[in-house]
């Protein structure tokens, strides 16, 4: 108060805690709603009061209705507000996160408007359903670690694989949950053990090759070159793949075929449609090719690294090698 007979009311903004508009685009019906409801006096003045945040202090403007109830703000300084409000600077810095019964008060009010205001978007009960259906198919990184630490053959390991493809979109999906994953991937005379696809406007492509974790990945004579199986790998994958390359507008038409078939409750090639159940993609657009071997077991992780790296920027078109070893810390499921 400033005298016996004029009040001066404070409106602080609470930020995150505000449900509805901000108290500079609904001040006018705050200030009403104060009056009409007789909780201040008519000649009540009103002072809008925003708290510091990380680009500014605090600010204070005097509200004023005019015609038509039409609000105008006037700025006024700290000290200012202080003496209409006849209080002092320690009174101004409190905030309503440091007083539990204004927070208990807010959050009641909150959910009166609205039950479910802090719950998460309603997920899609396909979305929901599709994701069920995929936990509940997963192998575990234990039962495939276990596989190839026992030094199994390429037929063992694509055998688990193909029973959960769900793995190779965990680790080459982006967004995560956006994939279509294929198992014995028709393509042109051949197959590729397996493809995923992903990616948001442009689709990624990644094809992936396997072999068998009975084997070191590099030999280990003198020159330390890749086993023969990991050279016979690289060399399929070049071969299944020269057409793309000579055909990429061709490919990617049927490729964008093939996903608005899945997207639409077809299936070929073994396929398994990710959660989201469709690929934010444009099949106008060029898209992503990517080429994984993986195949061996590693033995000396830092020499296999550097020939790895070598080998992956001198490669054309490039194509990543992945020992079992390498991959399996890929994986994030337990």
């Amino acid at each position: 108060m400033t005298d016996s007979s004029s009040v001066v009311a404070l409106l602080t903004d609470i930020g995150d805690l505000n449900s509805g508009a901000s108290v500079t685009n609904s001040v006018e019906n705050i200030c009403l709603s104060l009056t009409r409801g007789g909780l201040v006096p008519a000649d009540c003045r009103f002072v809008e009061h925003y708290p510091e945040n990380s680009f500014r202090g605090d600010t204070f403007d005097l509200v004023t209705l005019g015609k038509g109830n039409s609000p105008g703000w006037k700025a006024i300084t700290q000290a200012e507000a202080e003496s209409l409000l006849q209080c002092g600077a320690e009174e101004l810095k409190s905030r309503i996160e440091d007083s539990q019964p204004l927070l208990n008060a807010a959050d009641r009010i909150r959910f009166e408007i609205d039950p479910h205001i802090d719950s998460p978007w309603p997920e899609n009960h396909e979305k929901t359903w599709r994701r069920n259906q995929i936990e509940a198919g997963m192998i575990s990184k234990k039962e495939l670690a276990d596989l190839v630490e026992s030094n199994a053959t390429e037929q063992a390991l694509q055998k688990l694989l193909k029973q959960d493809l769900s793995i190779f979109g965990e680790i080459y999906a982006d967004p995560k949950e956006e994939y279509i994953c294929f198992s014995e991937f028709a393509l042109d005379a051949g197959r590729v053990d397996f493809v995923v696809f992903s990616g948001r406007s442009r689709m990624d492509v990644t094809f992936i090759e396997v072999k068998g974790a009975d084997f070191h990945l590099l030999n280990q004579g003198h020159y330390n070159k890749f086993s023969s199986k990991i050279e016979e790998a690289t060399d399929q994958i070049r071969a299944r793949l020269r057409h793309v390359i000579e055909d990429i507008k061709g490919f990617r038409r049927s490729a964008h075929q093939l996903r608005m078939q899945i997207e639409n409750g077809g299936s070929a090639f073994n396929s398994l449609l990710g959660p989201e159940g469709r690929l934010l993609v444009d099949p106008d657009k060029d898209i992503n090719i990517r080429y994984v071997v993986i195949g061996g077991r590693t033995k000396d992780d830092l020499e296999e690294s550097k020939k790895r790296h070598d080998f992956e920027r001198n490669t054309h078109p490039s194509i990543r090698i992945e020992s079992w070893d390498t991959w399996l810390r890929k994986i994030r499921r337990g």
